[in-house]
C-alpha cells in the first residue's frame, strides 16, 4: 500500500501528519513507472498531479524560445516536484523526464487542493517544499555568479570525500551528463571542469574520479 511506503512516508508532504491524514493523501495517489529518457511531464502541460519520487532519478527542466531545453533540478528518491500548483496555477512550469527507472507515486492536484484547504499541516508541508526549492534556486543563482564550473565539481567532489582521508577515490552515483544538470552546468561545461581539475590531482574513469591531493584540491577552492 502506498501508506505504507517507506520514501513517501519520509518525505516532505506527509512530515508531521497524523495516521488519518496520510491514508486519506495516499487514497489519492496512484504509482506509475516511467522507463529511462520516458517524459513524465511536458512545460506547459495541463496540471493533473503532482509528484513523489519513490526510486530512481528525475531531470526537471526549462525551455528556451528557440526549444532548446536545460536541466534545471535533479530529483531523487523522496523529492516532490509541481508542488507550486497546489497553490494555484494551472499549467506545469517545468518539463520533467525520468532519467533511469523510476517509481513516482502522482496525487491527484484538483483533490489534494480540496484536502489541504481543509488541513493546515499539509499547508504548512506545501510550505516548506516551496520555500525549499526557492532558496535552493537562489544558491544556484549565487553558484552561478560565484563560483566557476571547476570550483563546483570541485566543491561537489571534496562534500564527498571520507574525513581525515589524503586521497581517494569516488564512484558518481548518476552518468555524468545527470551530474552536470545536478550542478546547473552543461554536459560539456562539466567536461571541460574535470580538465580543469586535472593539475589538481583529479582523474576520471568512467564514474570513478581518483583524487590524489584532497588537501590540494581544497586549497584550490
Amino acid at each position: 500500500m502506498l501508506a505504507r511506503n517507506p520514501v513517501l512516508l519520509r518525505s516532505e508532504l506527509l512530515a508531521g501528519l497524523d495516521r488519518e491524514t496520510v491514508e486519506t493523501l495516499s487514497a489519492l495517489a496512484e504509482a506509475r513507472t516511467f522507463s529511462p529518457h520516458e517524459r513524465i511531464v511536458e512545460e506547459g502541460q495541463k496540471a493533473r498531479f503532482i509528484f513523489c519520487i519513490a526510486s530512481g532519478l528525475v531531470r526537471l527542466t526549462k525551455k528556451e524560445s528557440a526549444g532548446r531545453e536545460a536541466d534545471v533540478c535533479i530529483c531523487e528518491p523522496g523529492d516532490i516536484f509541481a508542488e507550486y500548483l497546489v497553490a494555484g496555477g494551472a499549467t506545469y512550469a517545468h518539463g520533467a523526464w525520468a532519467a533511469e527507472f523510476t517509481e513516482i507515486v502522482m496525487f491527484d492536484l484538483k483533490q489534494l487542493r480540496s484536502l489541504a484547504e481543509q488541513h493546515h499541516g499539509i499547508q504548512r508541508n506545501i510550505m516548506h517544499i516551496m520555500a525549499r526549492h526557492f532558496l535552493g534556486a537562489l544558491d544556484c543563482i549565487a553558484g552561478d555568479r560565484l563560483h566557476t564550473a571547476a570550483r563546483r565539481v570541485a566543491n561537489y567532489l571534496i562534500a564527498r570525500c571520507p574525513p581525515s582521508v589524503s586521497r581517494v577515490t569516488l564512484r558518481l552515483p548518476y552518468q555524468k551528463r545527470i551530474l552536470a544538470g545536478k550542478l546547473g552546468l552543461a554536459p560539456e561545461a562539466l567536461s571541460r571542469a574535470f580538465a580543469a581539475l586535472a593539475p589538481l590531482g583529479v582523474a576520471v574513469k568512467g564514474k570513478n574520479i581518483s583524487i590524489e591531493s584532497v588537501s590540494l584540491l581544497k586549497e584550490a577552492c
